[in-house]
């Protein structure tokens, strides 16, 4: 069985706000007081479970509006749970989500999306036998079926391009532009995605285990691309490898068995009783 640390709430200040994001109260959830409608995204109290099993339990936490902030959590945890519930490709069981203070719970994936929230992926998913240039700028499209249809070789696809290129050059890769995604590098298909989720100008970006599969120097070079992202908007970063999460980000939240156990700034989250069960693991 595995460690089940004993459930932390910290209250650190050192991600931008006045209000701690994800202020809590005693059982680990966002305080009536705590609601913030200056938050970007938030969700209240929202549980899924599948055939039985509860994988996200009763979460609420609030999303500022800029700034890196990290979630972390035992493999099961709930963490991609988590994100799917906020992006929208998996409807909660119970609870809501606010979108710029709006109530986006039934909102569909699409229109979460074009209201400002984007995800990358645990699995690189890019479309084969097409150009770097072409997968970002088919994240421009409102519907992004007519891609597959040629659409992006047509006069009117021209600001699409425009703006997939312009994205490639704000994370460096502009020289892959022209390049099928196929031959890439792991980095540069991350990097891609990146680029696919940022082209559309989001207010919030959900990034679930970029650096999985990277080399040090790799994820060297992901950190400081999502420190210059987080600089213009909120990044929510899910990552295993707790020294570059915790070195990137301003505020962390930790989930255990489905459920918030630790939402804080990162120093009083290294010696939570929460980091060190993460780190045995790690280290084990």
């Amino acid at each position: 069985m595995r460690e089940t640390p004993p459930e932390v709430t910290g209250t650190g200040s050192a991600a931008g706000p006045a209000q701690a994001p994800g202020r809590t109260d005693s059982a680990g959830g966002a305080s009536d007081a705590g609601r913030a409608d200056g938050a970007v995204l938030a969700c209240y109290d929202v549980t899924k479970s599948y055939g039985g099993v509860v994988a996200v339990d009763s979460v609420s936490l609030e999303v500022p509006r800029q700034g890196l902030f990290g979630l972390c959590g035992f493999n099961g945890a709930g963490k991609s749970t988590l994100f799917n519930l906020l992006a929208g490709s998996v409807r909660a069981d119970s609870g809501s989500v606010r979108i710029d203070g709006r109530d986006a719970t039934g909102w569909p994936a699409m229109r979460r999306a074009r209201s400002g929230v984007a995800r990358t992926w645990q699995t690189v998913r890019l479309a084969h036998g097409r150009t770097v240039v072409d997968n970002v700028a088919a994240a421009c499209l409102r519907d992004p079926g007519q891609w597959m249809l040629g659409t992006l070789w047509r006069p009117q696809a021209a600001p699409a391009r425009e703006r997939a290129w312009a994205a490639l050059e704000r994370l460096g890769i502009a020289d892959l532009g022209a390049r099928q995604v196929d031959g890439l590098t792991l980095e540069a298909q991350r990097l891609t995605e990146l680029a696919r989720a940022l082209v559309s100008e989001p207010k919030v970006l959900l990034a679930d285990e970029p650096a999985s599969g990277l080399s040090a120097t790799q994820r060297t070079v992901l950190a400081e691309a999502l420190t210059a992202i987080s600089a213009e908007r909120a990044v929510v970063v899910v990552e295993h490898d707790l020294d570059m999460l915790t070195s990137i980000s301003g505020h962390m939240w930790a989930m255990v068995e489905g459920r918030l156990a630790y939402s804080g700034d990162v120093e009083t989250f290294r010696s939570s009783p929460v980091h060190a069960s993460l780190r045995g693991i790690e280290q084990g």
